[in-house]
């Protein structure tokens, strides 16, 4: 039910009582927050103030007990008489008076009271070692005198000592009583002598402050400041065993950790004893290290807040009761004059509803509301004038009379009324005669007349009925046009099209390029094949009856090669590529071609291929021709830098021998290998038939030999094992490996064996297995580089180069059983310059090197063959 619906009486009862109760209840709320605050901030800081003076008793009380430790070293400091017996009764007096100890102690360093304590051995205030360390206590009631124990150790002697400061130790159990020690430094002439400290039993704490009470059951307890319980009022086992920190409560954490700061405050918890809800109020007791804790229920501190706030919501409600009465009385009397002119006003609606329009209304009512029922029949009275005359004016429309118009003086929205009837016979009459003239000009074929008035609600459904059916004739008569027109060129665009077909037909088979058009199929059928075939001697028909397979004229130990690279560009989605290859013409002759391979597919996905094939057979020729000059040439430049390399080798020879220092003449013989090991390279080269690859077994065979021949170990003790498989190096890689072996071997041969000694020297060359762990491993990144090639071009990486590219990789191990490589010393990193050269030519090969020092000395270097690229 909607508010405008709701009768009045019911309505200012309710506008009343709710904007009495929004003020009241604002007030009260206000008043009451800011009474329940004030009290409740009082109880607060009543509480507050409680817990801070008992704090500062303790406090008080922990200051005193700290003093006489203080005064008793400061006492002590100044004592020249050096008679222990009057110490001890010094120590017997102090803690006689003062009853809240209960110890008194004194800790000299050996030799430092005086200088006799081999003369005190076992007797009283003495142990074993004869130091003055007598502990006057009453544990046990009656006051003894005993020495101090574990003060080797102990912090109540050792910090002291260690940092010159007065020390308070944490709570502990000695002898079955809770308590703490206030300990001074006792300093003669500027240097630790000693302690004096006191003993306080803690039970007093515990009396103290468990019977300390708040509101009604409120309560109090001490904690140290780590936390550990110093006294409680019920549970006494948690006293020196349990601390604070250990509730699992994130409140009591945290005020955990303020206490252990030495801060105060207050937290809101669950008492872990009585289950209620409380404040804890903790305050520290900076001397005693420690903090007192006052614990009050909630309810119980704020119990007259709770009272004052129940009496003043009473008076709340009482109030707005009272105000629910006297807004009734006022919409009583307000209301009953206009239920009269309401239901006088309800007869006269009926009545012209019925069409009784000369009916007036009751003009007899109070002053106040007269001019209600007179207005009413004012516009009784000038409503009827412009409702006959609006009739008279759509009679005469419905007769079809359009030009008929109102013609009373009438004012405001029943001139309007008047006015939007003429409107509306003049626009009808518009309509009727722009329709008339478009259905005209359809009569003579003329579908541009458009529609010039259209009409609004069911009259522009009419119009733009017409309009759209101009259109559509108007279009209908465009399209009819364009596709006349659109016959005509297509026809003329075919003929064009067909000129040009036969053009290119003529332009391919006039020119040296031969075009197939195969299907992705066994044995490569044509589809389409160019007429310049008959220069290989076959036939346009030979293909496509499919008499002959492309695949049957390509030479057959090129034909593998050509499966692999049309399925591998395939796959890879590459859309060209080129390759070389053979074939046979008609006769039987080897023609070699050239040809431009698209790849292409259809909406299904189907592949067909599109070759162009160029006969480069002369160029081949040609090529083979550089080849062997470029053969002859090479076989040349090795043989000169062998000699050249010879004629160097021979001149540090004889240099050498103008120096008698021995480390220049190493120098000089070490750079004469290096340069031998290069010219066997080259002689190799020289020897082998292609001009580019080393038999490295060999090479190795003959640098060995040469070696151990130079050291002077052809018939010692020192032999030679070799471990070498067939392998065949490029010129990039055999030079900068025989480096290496050459620097190895010599490293070996000067510093492995003492002299005298026997030994091996061990070379193995071998390429990576498959069962090899270094292959499996090298295989694996071979995998992963082909993986993340995702649609490499026609020239990428394939799976196939990718386990090549594994298998190229060669493992060398030179390894002698010597003393072995010096403890402590990183091969990568020494003066040495043949290990520096090692390093540098290992990476220049695209190596790995490791030092095993298991048996001897061994390198193992890992790298890939470098294929040499000879310059064009």
């Amino acid at each position: 039910m909607r508010f405008k619906d709701v009768p009045l009486k019911p309505k200012l009862v309710i506008l009343i009582v709710v904007g009495v109760f929004l003020v009241l209840a604002v007030s009260m709320a206000v008043i009451i927050g800011t009474v329940t605050s004030q009290e409740e901030k009082l109880a607060y800081d009543k509480s507050i103030e409680m817990a801070d003076n008992y704090a500062n008793q303790f406090d008080a009380h922990m200051k005193a007990n700290q003093a006489v430790a203080r005064t008793l070293a400061l006492t002590m400091a100044e004592y020249e008489a050096s008679d222990r017996e009057e110490a001890i009764g010094i120590l017997e007096n102090v803690l006689e008076g003062n009853p809240s100890l209960i110890g008194v102690y004194l800790g000299y360093e050996p030799n430092a009271f005086d200088g006799r304590d081999r003369d005190y051995v076992n007797t009283s205030g003495h142990d074993a070692t004869g130091r003055f360390v007598p502990y006057c206590n009453k544990i046990e009631g009656p006051l003894v005198i005993e020495p101090l124990v574990h003060y080797d150790s102990s912090d109540y002697y050792q910090l002291p000592k260690a940092t010159g400061k007065d020390i308070l130790t944490e709570p502990y159990f000695y002898e079955g009583i809770f308590m703490m020690s206030y300990d001074s430094p006792i300093f003669k002439d500027g240097e630790f002598a000693g302690i004096a400290g006191v003993d306080v039993p803690l039970e007093y704490v515990d009396e103290v402050a468990s019977n300390i009470r708040t509101f009604d059951t409120g309560y109090a307890f001490m904690v140290s400041n780590t936390g550990v319980f110093l006294s409680h009022p019920t549970r006494k086992d948690w006293i020196g065993k349990k601390s604070f920190s250990d509730f699992d409560s994130k409140e009591i954490k945290n005020a955990s950790d303020d206490i252990r700061q030495g801060i105060g405050g207050h937290i809101e918890v669950k008492d872990p004893t009585t289950g209620k809800t409380v404040i804890m109020f903790y305050e520290p007791v900076e001397t005693g290290e420690s903090a007192f804790v006052l614990v009050v229920p909630k309810e119980e501190m704020l119990a007259g807040v709770a009272d004052l706030r129940d009496r003043l919501l009473i008076i709340s409600v009482i109030s707005i009761l009272f105000m629910a009465a006297l807004a009734y009385m006022i919409a009583r009397s307000i209301t009953k004059p206009i239920d009269e002119i309401v239901d006088d006003f309800r007869n006269i609606a009926q009545d012209a509803v019925k069409g009784k329009l000369d009916v007036r209304a009751n003009t007899d009512v109070e002053i106040d509301f007269r001019e209600i029922p007179s207005g009413l029949n004012e516009i009784l009275r000038a409503v009827i004038v412009p409702v006959r005359e609006t009739i008279r004016v759509t009679n005469a429309l419905a007769k079809g009379e359009l030009k008929e118009r109102v013609n009373v003086d009438v004012q405001g929205e029943f001139r309007d009324l008047g006015d939007t009837l003429d409107k509306f016979s003049e626009t009808l009459n518009r309509i009727i005669d722009d329709s008339n003239a478009v259905l005209t000009a359809f009569q003579h074929n003329d579908f541009k007349r458009e529609i010039l008035v259209h009409g609004h609600g069911d009259f522009k459904f009419l119009t733009d009925g017409i309009e759209e059916t101009r259109r559509a004739l108007d279009l209908v008569t465009a399209q009819r046009k364009a596709a006349e027109k659109a016959l005509l060129d297509y026809a003329m665009e075919l003929e064009r099209s067909n000129k040009l077909k036969e053009e290119m037909e003529r332009v391919i088979n006039n020119s040296p390029v031969i075009v197939f058009l195969w299907k992705y199929e066994s044995g490569w059928p044509a589809k389409f094949v160019s007429e310049n075939i008959t220069r290989l001697g076959y036939e346009v028909t030979d293909f496509t009856s499919k008499k002959v397979f492309y695949e049957d004229i390509v030479h057959p130990e090129d034909l593998e090669n050509m499966h692999e690279e049309l399925a591998r560009n395939v796959e890879s989605g590459c859309d060209v590529y080129t390759s070389e290859y053979r074939i046979f013409t008609r006769s039987g002759e080897v023609r070699w071609v050239d040809e431009r391979t698209f790849i292409q597919r259809d909406e299904k996905d189907e592949i067909h291929l599109q070759g162009i094939i160029l006969d480069i057979t002369e160029h081949k020729k040609a090529e083979e021709v550089l080849l062997q000059i470029e053969e002859i040439h090479k076989k040349e430049i090795h043989h000169r830098i062998k000699n050249n390399l010879q004629v160097i080798s021979t001149l540090l020879y004889l240099e050498s021998g103008n120096f008698s220092d021995r480390k220049v003449m190493e120098a000089f013989k070490e750079s004469q290998h290096r340069v031998k090991s290069m010219a066997l390279v080259h002689e190799k080269l020289y020897q082998s038939e292609d001009m580019v690859s080393v038999d490295f077994a060999d090479y190795i065979q003959n640098l060995s030999n040469y070696l151990f021949q130079s050291y002077s170990v052809g018939s010692g003790k020192i032999s030679l094992r070799l471990d070498v498989d067939n392998v065949f190096l490029g010129m990039d890689t055999a030079v900068p490996l025989g480096i290496i072996i050459n620097e190895l071997v010599s490293n070996a041969l000067k510093h492995a064996f003492s002299e005298g000694e026997d030994g091996e020297i061990y070379i193995q060359l071998h390429r990576n297995r498959r069962d090899s762990p270094s292959y499996r491993e090298n295989y694996k990144n071979a995998e992963d580089q082909v993986a993340k090639c995702e649609k490499p071009d026609c020239t990428g990486i394939s799976s196939t180069q990718g386990i090549n590219k594994v298998e190229d990789r060669l493992t060398l191990i030179v390894r002698d059983d010597g003393k072995g490589f010096p403890e402590g010393l990183d091969f990568r990193n020494t003066d040495s310059l043949g290990l520096q050269l090692v390093t540098a030519l290992v990476d220049q090969i695209n190596g790995s090197i490791e030092l095993d020092t298991s048996r001897g000395t061994g390198f193992i270097i890992t790298f890939q063959d470098l294929k040499y690229k000879p310059g064009v």
